[in-house]
């Protein structure tokens, strides 16, 4: 796939757009060069003509309290088995987020309200499980908190009916960018639903993901891309050299620590 593009050293971005199963491969681990997937060549263009400014602030949820779970959500949405802690997911949250949503507050009505209180984000992060159903991919959701009427379940459906203007939206949890793939549109799932309610750039994963080297990867991620000072980096060269320093850890050298996530829509 890669050798017969005979790339020049001019050569510094590719953007892909896969059909098929190369939807679920994780280009990144293949090129040198900064990697960026989008749905089509027309979903490009779109995000590049629409006019937004920066956004500011980084909206992070993580660690969500999952004793609440009914049983009858848990057998629709996760099979009737038990969610487990993400123990990994507190410190991430802490280190990237500016307003933080953790246990208990790590649930749809204070995602709801706190996302209406900035015209845009430079970033809403979501650390939590990540539920995919490929048969009925609108179904696929983030496991949170839940509480009330909440049943702590966020569905691609409610995110396609949601506003989430942000710079770009961060799925930290398992096989988020996977979903059921559809001839000439890519995936279909939790990614695109949250392109379409306003991040131009989303940051997925396409297997399920070590919980301590994503922390510290999205750690590092967020150094790169968003700094306390100066100016960042490209969202996808950030991501490329925050892989690289995961990769750097013997203990995760391997792809299966680093290479599962991808970035749908803008490079930067």
């Amino acid at each position: 796939l890669v050798e017969p593009l005979e790339l020049g050293d001019d050569v510094t971005q590719v953007l892909v757009s896969p059909e098929g199963p190369l939807c679920y491969l994780p280009f990144g681990a293949l090129f040198d060069e900064t990697v960026t997937m989008t749905p089509s060549g027309s979903t490009h263009v779109l995000l590049l003509d629409e006019e937004r400014g920066q956004g500011e602030g980084v909206l992070a949820l993580g660690d969500p309290d999952y004793a609440g779970a009914s049983e009858g959500a848990q057998a629709i949405y996760w099979r009737g088995r038990t969610l487990s802690a993400l123990p990994a997911t507190r410190p991430e949250v802490e280190a990237v987020g500016t307003t933080k949503l953790l246990g208990a507050k790590a649930n749809e009505v204070a995602l709801r309200e706190a996302v209406s209180k900035h015209d845009r984000w430079r970033a809403v992060h979501f650390a939590c499980h990540g539920l995919i159903d490929v048969e009925r991919p609108m179904l696929s959701a983030l496991a949170l908190t839940a509480g009330g009427e909440d049943d702590g379940f966020l569905t691609a459906l409610e995110v396609l009916r949601m506003e989430i203007p942000a710079d770009l939206v961060a799925l930290s949890a398992c096989e988020t960018g996977t979903g059921k793939v559809v001839k000439g549109e890519g995936i279909v799932g939790l990614t695109r639903a949250f392109m379409y309610a306003g991040a131009p750039c989303v940051l997925c994963s396409l297997w399920k993901v070590d919980d301590e080297a994503t922390r510290a990867l999205m750690t590092k991620f967020y150094e790169l891309w968003n700094p306390a000072e100066g100016e960042g980096l490209g969202a996808a060269e950030a991501m490329r050299k925050a892989q690289a320093f995961v990769r750097g850890h013997e203990k995760w050298a391997h792809p299966y620590y680093w290479a599962a996530w991808v970035l749908w829509g803008l490079p930067s």
